[in-house]
């Protein structure tokens, strides 16, 4: 897994994971970081960045968020303001507004609220609903790579249903 490749250099390389919030963590506040965060508990407030943040299965935000990019297979209820690109995993809720370069959505996640592709030009969470740009979607299988234990389920699932 890339998170925690032993042969990223330790300044601010994005992907090594910097922070981790576990399950049963309750955090309010600002969250500011450099690098990779990964959240499985909870967070309520402001979080900002250009690096990456990463929600697991259990994580909950409800606020403000601004990153460089996001992977998520949490809830996030507020707006978010990716730079790059947004993945919402089968698992990821996410309700309010997004507004992102690139967004990959997995079968099974919800989007419900606002969202705004802005085509590299991230400038404002208050987009209108109806002002796409554009979208680049791709299968969710040439992202795999980027997040193995998630394909692995999903491997063992498709198996399962198949028989």
């Amino acid at each position: 897994m890339a998170l925690f490749n032993k042969k990223n250099d330790v300044e601010g390389n994005p992907g090594e994971l910097n922070a981790f919030l576990g399950v049963g963590t309750e955090y309010r506040g600002k969250l500011d970081f450099v690098g990779t965060v990964r959240i499985d508990g909870s967070f309520e407030g402001e979080i900002s960045t250009d690096g990456t943040l990463v929600l697991g299965r259990e994580a909950s935000i409800k606020g403000i968020v601004r990153v460089g990019e996001l992977s998520s297979c949490g809830a996030i209820l507020g707006e978010v303001t990716v730079q790059g690109k947004a993945v919402l995993q089968k698992t990821a809720v996410l309700e309010g507004s997004l507004v992102a370069d690139k967004l990959v959505v997995e079968q099974g996640a919800v989007l419900q609220g606002s969202l705004s592709m802005s085509g590299g030009s991230v400038q404002s969470t208050q987009a209108p609903a109806d002002n796409v740009v554009r979208a680049e979607f791709a299968p969710a299988a040439e992202f795999a790579e980027e997040f193995p234990e998630e394909n692995e389920e999903h491997q063992a699932e498709v198996a399962g249903s198949a028989s």
